[in-house]
């Protein structure tokens, strides 16, 4: 329960920052994408995230696919949709800097003074969350308010970005060390970079 509640929270906050990207780099991700997504069908396996990585120019080893796909598939049904491969793609550039962060946090902070409260959270999730929504709320909040003042700061928002199932502890096998060389390896060799400088359609 606690990971999945966690990660309704983190989605929706990964899709305000896909959102706020600018067109360039939008656009660089969403090229990559429809490369991958060769069905169509709005998301990726990690046969053709191998695949695109290579059409991209890279031989990623199996061990760091599964590391980045396990990263990755926020809600575990085996895909990258499309924002869950933003998030990855994101963070390869080590774009979740807190300049995306500081954005995805005001959309949550609607009366901008500087915390989500329980009110916010509820406006900004209510297309996330079913029924029981009033305990999934309190979780979110029970699990992100590190100092139970029943309001989430922007360092606890930052904080909950930043950790958690999804990039640290991204396989037990390997260390976060490896999970950043790989991504600044694909950061250098320029397969991922988001400026698409040769322009080669």
């Amino acid at each position: 329960m606690q990971f999945s509640v966690m990660n309704k929270l983190k989605k929706r906050a990964l899709k305000v920052i896909a959102e706020h990207l600018s067109v360039e780099e939008a656009a660089g991700i969403k090229e990559g994408f429809q490369l991958m997504d060769t069905t169509n069908r709005g998301k990726i396996n990690i046969d053709e995230l191998r695949v695109g990585l290579q059409k991209l120019g890279h031989q990623v080893p199996e061990t760091d696919l599964q590391i980045m796909m396990e990263a990755g598939d926020v809600d575990k049904d085996g895909y990258l949709d499309y924002g869950e491969f933003v998030a990855i793609s994101v963070h390869l550039r080590k774009m979740g800097n807190d300049e995306h962060l500081r954005k995805a946090f005001q959309f949550f902070d609607q009366n901008q003074n500087g915390y989500i409260e329980m009110e916010e959270l509820r406006s900004a999730l209510h297309d996330e969350v079913d029924a029981n929504s009033e305990e999934v709320i309190s979780a979110i909040m029970h699990d992100v308010d590190t100092d139970k003042d029943g309001r989430i700061s922007y360092e606890e928002f930052a904080a909950m970005m930043k950790a958690g199932t999804d990039w640290r502890k991204a396989s037990r096998q390997y260390s976060r060390e490896r999970f950043t060389s790989l991504s600044l390896k694909l950061m250098k060799d320029g397969s991922l970079s988001l400026n698409n400088e040769d322009n080669n359609r």
